[in-house]
């Protein structure tokens, strides 16, 4: 495949960083570096702000804050990492002692920051999109192949990335992961919103189902997926039904894909309603 002329599609990224992405080894040194005062993570929904400072904070022993589950309240000395801030939370985030912490949020944050990742920083670098894609199909030579041409398409936004490796893991040979690839070039509109409707239409009826509920949901736990007649077996279904970062045994749509999800799969308002009033009841 020619990645110039993949590279050219009429796919659109608008908010996609044209400039090639820094490592996320180097991204981690960034963190690292920085042992007091603030670090802010700045990125837009799907640019695995979550799942990266959820798996640092733990190899470092360090206190995880969900605020879109947890209150903000003080914690522990230590090292802390704030995840889903926004303007409401910046009142307290100025209250917190003199340690080292670590603030993700959608949008820029009238904190005196010693730091502030970008979006670009947050995307993969080529290798790092090979690697998800190779994790997704279980096929590390028929990833290599399809990388380059991907990291093209998606400029390593991680939620594309997975969205399409989700995508070319539900084909069944090589030939055809290839094909479904070279059509992505052709995509008019956004590429993800695509992409969320393929994935869809390629899981099992029951899988699509706890998918299109969930999306209406903060997150569930296996207790409450059981009590809604969500399912019986909750578990990790990427792109989709994720881990929620900081919260232990609990499974989410990410906030980026929820609306996505709604608008491919919509519920009608009574069923959602009535699933919002049952969980509220819990």
């Amino acid at each position: 495949m020619g990645k110039e002329r993949l590279g050219s599609g009429p796919a659109r990224f608008g908010r996609r960083p044209a400039v090639p992405p820094i490592s996320r080894g180097a991204l981690l040194e960034r963190l690292d570096r920085v042992d007091r005062g603030v670090t802010l993570v700045v990125a837009g929904a799907g640019a695995g702000k979550s799942t990266l400072l959820s798996a640092w904070s733990a190899a470092r022993g360090a206190i995880f804050l969900n605020l879109e589950f947890d209150p903000a309240r003080s914690t522990a000395g230590g090292t802390l990492v704030v995840d889903e801030a926004d303007e409401r939370h910046v009142e307290w985030l100025t209250t917190l002692p003199n340690r080292r912490v670590v603030v993700a949020a959608q949008a820029q944050l009238p904190i005196d920051a010693r730091q502030t990742v970008t979006a670009r920083e947050l995307s993969f670098a080529e290798d790092e999109t090979y690697q998800a894609l190779g994790a997704a199909l279980g096929d590390a030579a028929g990833a290599d192949t399809l990388a380059p041409d991907l990291h093209l398409l998606t400029h390593g936004w991680p939620q594309a990335v997975g969205l399409a490796a989700a995508w070319l893991a539900q084909q069944k040979s090589r030939a055809e992961r290839a094909a479904k690839l070279r059509s992505l070039a052709r995509v008019h509109g956004p590429l993800e919103q695509y992409l969320v409707g393929a994935v869809l239409d390629g899981l099992a009826r029951d899988d699509r189902e706890l998918v299109q509920k969930l999306a209406y949901l903060p997150g569930v736990d296996a207790r409450r997926a059981d009590r809604l007649d969500l399912t019986e077996d909750l578990v990790a279904l990427p792109p989709f039904v994720q881990p929620v970062a900081g919260k232990p045994g609990w499974f989410a749509v990410p906030g980026g894909l929820r609306a996505a999800v709604q608008s491919e799969a919509p519920l009608s308002p009574e069923a959602a309603a009535a699933l919002k009033i049952a969980y509220q009841g819990m």
